[in-house]
């Protein structure tokens, strides 16, 4: 009987009868990309191939900055060297980004008063869809 009355729930929820998705959550909804200051911005295209990452004060855990190395294939310059250092956080509600290792991405990033490259998910290019 409760199987019955689980089922007959199940069939009454949806119009085709079909299990509806689970609901997703934008993890960048807490994202604010107002007041971005976009001008000194530099772009390349590279291949993430390593990563820097910064212990916390524990010596495990590691803080929410780091950065992404990337092997620059097309926009070296003088402000871009090869292999290209690039900071940014990784939680997507303070606009963080991640990068996977060996693909191949357009970074956009602004060069900051003590030169290091510093990007976000404000910069980045979207992809088209």
């Amino acid at each position: 009987m409760i199987i019955e009355t689980l089922l007959a729930i199940a069939l009454q929820s949806t119009t085709s009868g079909e299990i509806r998705p689970a609901r997703q959550i934008d993890p960048y909804a807490l994202c604010s990309c107002a007041g971005v200051d976009k001008t000194p911005l530099v772009s390349f295209t590279g291949i993430a191939s390593d990563a820097q990452m910064t212990l916390g004060p524990d010596g495990r855990s590691a803080l929410p900055r780091q950065a992404t190395i990337f092997d620059v294939v097309k926009g070296k310059s003088a402000d871009v060297p090869n292999p290209a250092k690039v900071f940014h956080v990784t939680d997507p509600a303070k606009c963080g980004v991640k990068f996977d290792y060996g693909k191949r991405y357009v970074v956009t990033a602004v060069k900051t008063e003590n030169g290091e490259l510093e990007t976000s998910y404000c910069l980045m290019p979207k992809p088209a869809k």
